[in-house]
Order: structure tokens, then C-alpha cells, then sequence
């Protein structure tokens, strides 16, 4: 579950009650140093969550190179 908290503006640092913004279902971390599987836009309204998906219910992927238009 991904929450927010409020914090206080008044020169200290006080902290409100958390509230949850939604439940996320985050793969497992790949190593020590991959703390964060989520990442917040600059603006705080937008998340980019790296989930875990079991393997064939993704659609392949297709790249093209060189392609030419007509």
C-alpha cells in the first residue's frame, strides 16, 4: 500500500496521519542497492511503478530498425 502523509509547514518537521493512496503489488527487489520499486514525477501527482507480471501474459515486444516509410 503506497501512502501519503501530510507534514507541517510551520518550521518544524510534525507529521499528520497517513492516509493510503493505493495498493501497489511491486516485484521483489533484485539486489541491496534496488530500494525503491516506484518512482514520483517532480510534481507528485503521477507514479511509475515497476510491477511484476508473470511471463506470457505480456505481448511481445517488436522493434524495427532501419525500417523505411513510403
Amino acid at each position: 500500500m503506497l501512502t501519503a502523509v501530510p507534514i507541517g509547514e510551520d518550521g518544524t518537521f510534525t507529521t499528520g496521519v497517513p492516509h493510503p493512496l493505493f495498493r501497489i503489488h511491486s516485484r521483489a527487489p533484485i539486489s541491496s542497492t534496488d530500494l525503491f520499486t516506484y518512482a514520483v514525477s517532480a510534481d507528485g501527482h503521477r507514479f511509475l511503478v515497476n510491477l511484476y507480471v508473470k511471463p506470457g501474459l505480456i505481448p511481445p515486444l517488436t522493434i524495427v530498425l532501419h525500417a523505411t516509410s513510403r
